[in-house]
């Protein structure tokens, strides 16, 4: 609506997004619970081999089709493990799940910031990921679960206050980009849309069954990993100068077929 009636540049925001807002709801997620570091490395190892496997099927698959990597490929790798799969998480296998979610989403947002932004700028400066402080937010939450360190109680309410902005202000942006949407992209939409879901839905099944997960811990991954397209890949392609219009597509038509998908596959895990 508001891209309706008015018309603004995104450049902030999305600068905002990327270098404020998620490096701080990574740090406050980590440090607010004590992590079990045997437990998360096989968390973050499944989210490597469901990242990896679609990228590796979807490369072929966009190849095949001679489309562009840097546009159409993120959005079969990254899924929306956040402001989706939390709550379906918790809806779903309560408070244990949603430790296990908060895991994957954490391990999912790394890689989105460092593999994601490396397909999207190799050729011009493989090295930004290092200017990135959402590398640095990571290791810095990884490093006060494990002690039991806390943030001065200011810092801690800022960081939380300052992370809990990101996820709505990622969809205020993809909404005024989905306002300019043209209907030319939907075939292709949807069958990237579709094949995000399909291809995560299966390899995270490999995945528990490779790592003999079961339980809540397998269940979690499993729902986690058949989310739709990330709305982080729509902020991602702003900023890297893709077609964002295409990617918004992309992420719309993933979310809407999960309408469908999700409610069969919890059904199916529980």
């Amino acid at each position: 609506m508001f891209g309706r009636v008015r018309s603004i540049d995104l450049t902030s925001l999305n600068d905002f997004i990327i270098y404020v807002s998620t490096p701080c709801l990574i740090l406050s997620s980590l440090a607010e619970k004590p992590i079990e570091l045997g437990l998360a490395g096989k968390v973050f190892l499944s989210v490597v081999i469901v990242v990896l496997g679609c990228f590796l099927i979807g490369y072929v698959i966009v190849k095949l089709l001679g489309l562009s990597i840097k546009l159409y490929l993120p959005p079969i790798m990254f899924a929306n493990t956040g402001n989706m799969g939390l709550p379906l998480v918790l809806f779903a296998f309560g408070d244990n799940g949603f430790s296990i979610g908060i895991l994957y989403m954490v391990s999912m947002t790394i890689i989105h910031y460092t593999l994601g932004i490396l397909i999207l700028n190799f050729d011009k400066s493989p090295f930004e990921v290092l200017k990135l402080p959402l590398v640095y937010s990571a290791i810095l939450g990884i490093l006060l679960s494990v002690s039991g360190w806390k943030m001065p109680l200011s810092a801690e309410r800022a960081v939380t206050l300052l992370g809990e902005a990101s996820i709505p202000t990622m969809i205020f942006a993809l909404g005024y980009k989905l306002s300019e949407l043209r209907l030319s992209h939907v075939k292709i939409s949807l069958l990237f849309g579709g094949l995000r879901i399909a291809l995560g839905f299966t390899l995270g099944i490999l995945t528990v069954t490779l790592f003999g997960l079961n339980g809540v811990t397998s269940d979690t991954i499993i729902l986690q990993s058949a989310m739709p397209p990330a709305v982080f890949n729509f902020v991602l392609a702003e900023k890297y100068n893709q077609d964002s219009h295409i990617v918004a597509s992309i992420i719309m038509a993933g979310t809407l077929i999960s309408v469908f998908t999700t409610p069969l596959i919890i059904a199916w895990l529980i």
